[in-house]
């Protein structure tokens, strides 16, 4: 197949998938990437018609192959013009023309890429990168500049295309046309992608399959590139290399550096192993949080409490419609804390410490929220620094489910969250908001057991 937008997007989020999609394979796609591709489809369309009201002119194009004939014309601006050759078949959301002397005359076009949100990262710029390889093809020049339509109002920025962007591309071109030619294929890493992935449980079972060390989630590419150019692929062949780093006598640290290989050894003798001494608060009252949001962080519409007092413990959910209504639901949530003086406010991860410091520029009772922070406490540091259980991950659900916790949806996961919340939105149907509750108390009850189980020493 020839080099197409899916291809190159997908190769960059993971060289397998670019493969599978260049060969022209499938895979099921996932809740969450199947209402993230329609959102941003509908950015995109309402974007190209904002750029179309604005610079067109009367004159704008709409899916056409942009041909040097076509561009030498001028018109002022291009909308889903494509790029075609032998190797590949490029959509371009929008070429916009601009002064500056090139084969087609006294103008060049630059391209323009639609982003969803208003990040623009590494991807985006790559991908505008490309855009301007195959554009040079056409009109003899690379622009040194791309621009962004940022969001359904195609909010125009600019980003430079350097001389190191463009190396980066070309290697990125010449290994799918090493691909293309029927090359030998990367060898499969698992990565943050495959969350979402249409390949994700084709590519897990392969990888458990071959005992490969990109299952562990907290070795990143660098550090699987340093093992495997020491002859590490395996997690048996990892585990093996564990040596306990001895400590001078100066040194009063009393926290420990992770060590994927340790990890690799609890899977591979199936038991838990503990460094050090881990010591969490011991208080009369333990408040678990979780909190649910919206996937850029602005808006958490759940807060999940779960209250634990001797031998007597009580779940609290406060739920929010709309963003108007959050700083009610975290009063409520205060109102809990607002009468206990000695309590630990345990929480899984760094979302919930980073709400708390949103919500106390917001909220009236600040020294109420200073006090919450004062007295959180994130167990997944405490267990990331001390505790190896024989998981893939320290992720909740990993953790959780070793010690016996369970989901009511098999599915059950923070993106899976996003599809449901967004599925109530639009339909305000009980059913996905009594499941994000259901997910929610179980996710409090999960934390709770990864404090609450003893943890034997091996």
């Amino acid at each position: 197949m020839k080099i197409t937008n899916k291809v190159l997007e997908g190769y960059l989020n993971c060289k397998t998938k670019g493969r599978l999609k260049l060969a022209g394979e499938s895979g099921t796609k996932s809740d969450y990437e199947a209402m993230t591709t329609e959102a941003r489809q509908a950015s995109r369309e309402a974007a190209l018609d904002k750029l179309v009201a604005r610079l067109g002119e009367g004159g704008a194009c709409r899916g056409i192959p942009a041909t040097a004939d076509t561009l030498r014309r001028g018109p002022p601006l291009l909308v889903d013009a494509v790029i075609e050759d032998e190797a590949a078949s490029l959509r371009l959301d929008a070429l916009k023309k601009t002064e500056g002397a090139s084969k087609l005359g006294g103008h060049h076009y630059l391209p323009v890429l639609h982003v969803h949100g208003d990040k623009v990262g590494r991807q985006q710029k790559l991908l505008l990168a490309v855009l301007g390889l195959v554009l040079d093809r056409v009109q003899g020049l690379r622009p040194a500049v791309g621009l962004v339509a940022r969001g359904p109002e195609g909010r125009l920025g600019k980003v430079n295309l350097d001389a190191k962007l463009y190396r980066q591309t070309e290697q990125v071109l010449g290994e799918l046309e090493r691909l293309q030619a029927g090359g030998e294929p990367p060898r499969l890493a698992l990565n943050r992608h495959c969350q979402q992935c249409e390949f994700r449980q084709r590519c897990r079972e392969q990888a458990e399959q071959a005992d490969d060390i990109s299952l562990l989630e907290t070795v990143g590419e660098m550090e699987l590139r340093r093992y495997n150019r020491k002859g590490l692929f395996t997690l048996t062949q990892l585990s093996c290399t564990f040596r306990l780093r001895k400590r001078g006598k100066r040194v009063k640290r009393t926290d420990w550096p992770r060590y994927p290989a340790l990890q690799a050894l609890a899977i591979r003798e199936r038991k838990v192993h503990v460094l050090g001494t881990p010591d969490l608060p011991k208080k009369p009252v333990q408040v678990f949080l979780d909190a649910e949001g919206v996937e850029d962080g602005s808006f958490d519409y759940l807060l999940g409490v779960l209250v634990v007092e001797g031998e007597g413990q009580t779940m609290h959910s406060f739920w929010a419609n709309s963003p108007d209504q959050e700083v009610q639901i975290f009063d409520a949530f205060l109102d809990l804390l607002d009468d206990r003086e000695d309590f630990a406010l345990f929480h899984y991860g760094g979302y919930e410490r980073r709400l708390l410091r949103r919500m106390s520029g917001v909220v009236a009772r600040k020294g109420l929220v200073d006090r919450a922070l004062d007295k959180a406490v994130n167990v997944l540091s405490f267990l990331h620094a001390n505790v190896y259980f024989p998981t893939f991950s320290n992720g909740l659900k990993d953790v959780g489910r070793y010690l016996g916790c369970t989901w009511t949806d098999k599915d059950a996961s923070g993106l899976q969250s996003l599809v449901w919340r967004d599925r109530w939105e639009h339909m305000r149907d009980q059913c996905w908001k009594d499941r994000l509750l259901t997910y929610n108390a179980e996710d409090c009850a999960a934390c709770q057991a990864t404090i609450r189980n003893p943890v034997p020493r091996q």
